[in-house]
């Protein structure tokens, strides 16, 4: 079986499920180390003619967003109940894959709903603003906030506590961990913790990302206010 046919096969089993089931979960997961091979060894351009070129559920993956150091797709699924969306970024310093397979809820926003959107849109923003000068330029002073705001924003970024910990390594996550802490999402603190310590298993790290999809902090809202990004 070709690259090709092979990612083709898993997305469309992604797709067939669930969303935040368990299976799904481990789908993609297995897509994101298999695109981290691929952009590893071969860049960006290599998942991006990849991509381009799958035959999947509901039509092709659109590139949404064409950065020289990143790349974004999406695709509509089930008449726009559900969608699939996916970042690869790549630099001298830094790789990350995320694939993201979630329900779309199209509802009326109250007026505090719509401000809570606004602000979780800002710090997605600033997040990858920062993170465009922090990781082309080594020697780049981020401030106190923008640190801060990297940290946790790397974390979600990533898809799940295996994956973050082998992109950033433990001495990132120990500041990442003390940026949890001085936010206040004590909850993912304590699962980052967990995932830190030095008898977690697979099994355990699995656990640990079922949980954070489960029950999740809004890490953009508490992170956003701590800093103080207005939401309009």
């Amino acid at each position: 079986m070709t690259t090709r046919a092979r990612f083709a096969r898993l997305f469309d089993r992604l797709t067939a499920l669930r969303v935040r089931s368990r299976k799904a979960g481990e789908l993609q997961a297995e897509l994101e180390h298999e695109l981290m091979r691929i952009v590893t060894a071969d860049g960006l351009r290599a998942v991006e003619r990849l991509l381009t070129a799958l035959e999947v559920r509901d039509g092709r993956l659109a590139l949404t967003d064409e950065q020289p150091t990143r790349r974004m797709w999406r695709q509509e699924l089930a008449n726009g109940r559900r969608e699939l969306r996916i970042t690869v970024v790549k630099n001298r310093l830094y790789r990350t894959t995320h694939v993201l397979y979630e329900r779309v809820r199209k509802v009326r926003l109250t007026p505090r709903r719509q401000r809570i959107h606004v602000l979780q849109e800002a710090f997605y923003a600033r997040y990858m603003a920062v993170g465009q000068k922090a990781y082309r330029d080594p020697s780049y002073r981020l401030t106190p906030p923008d640190r801060l705001l990297l940290l946790i924003g790397e974390l979600e970024a990533n898809g799940g506590f295996d994956q973050y910990l082998g992109n950033h390594g433990r001495r990132r996550a120990q500041a990442a961990l003390a940026a949890l802490l001085a936010v206040g999402a004590r909850k993912t603190a304590v699962m980052l913790e967990m995932a830190m310590s030095p008898g977690a298993t697979a099994e355990r790290l699995s656990a640990l990302d079922e949980r954070f999809y489960r029950v999740p902090e809004d890490l953009a809202i508490l992170t956003a206010r701590h800093v103080g990004l207005k939401s309009s």
